[in-house]
């Protein structure tokens, strides 16, 4: 299954499915070459799914904030969405046998499984972390500020870039940004 994601629809298309399926967003634009190769096998093959692996597209020429959101700087940008939340993703382009065994290994029971991988991983990390710093406060000003002004959208991902994917706190507050903004 293939659908088209918009900023409007990114939250009940792309967060909301992914507690109930895995959901690939593809972010492409029309005047990149690569994505016209790459969007192809991955339909392809999310098709080949029967619905249990949804491909939500997104142009990232019409939906900025999506792009904003995932800190896109290249495409095409693949993330796997599973209960609202990113486990993997690529940039660039990947062989189509590459591509088909991922998928194949998101569907349930598949051999490679990214989920159990990931819980486990997070689960077993709960070590203390030292908070020297007021970045939870400046966040939580500036979060109902980001979807009408775009200075307070970029101060609030330099925020989360300066806390960094080691500090606990920031996949949490990348959450809060995606809620906000769609």
């Amino acid at each position: 299954m293939t659908i088209d994601v918009t900023d409007a629809t990114f939250q009940v298309e792309v967060l909301d499915r992914s507690n109930s399926v895995t959901v690939i967003v593809d972010l492409w634009a029309p005047w990149c070459e690569p994505c016209k190769t790459l969007g192809p096998i991955l339909e392809k093959h999310c098709d080949a799914t029967n619905g249990q692996v949804v491909l939500a597209k997104v142009n990232v020429d019409e939906n900025p904030s999506i792009s904003m959101a995932f800190q896109v700087q290249s495409i095409p940008a693949v993330f796997i969405m599973q209960n609202g939340s990113v486990l993997d993703g690529f940039v660039g382009m990947k062989p189509e046998h590459v591509i088909k065994e991922l998928i194949e290994s998101l569907l349930p029971g598949g051999e490679a499984a990214l989920q159990p991988a990931v819980v486990e991983e997070v689960v077993v990390e709960p070590e203390p972390f030292v908070v020297n710093d007021e970045f939870d406060s400046e966040l939580a000003v500036l979060l109902p500020q980001v979807k009408t002004d775009e200075q307070a959208k970029t101060r609030y991902l330099e925020i989360l870039e300066m806390m960094g994917a080691d500090d606990p706190r920031t996949v949490g507050h990348r959450r809060k940004l995606t809620a906000q903004l769609f």
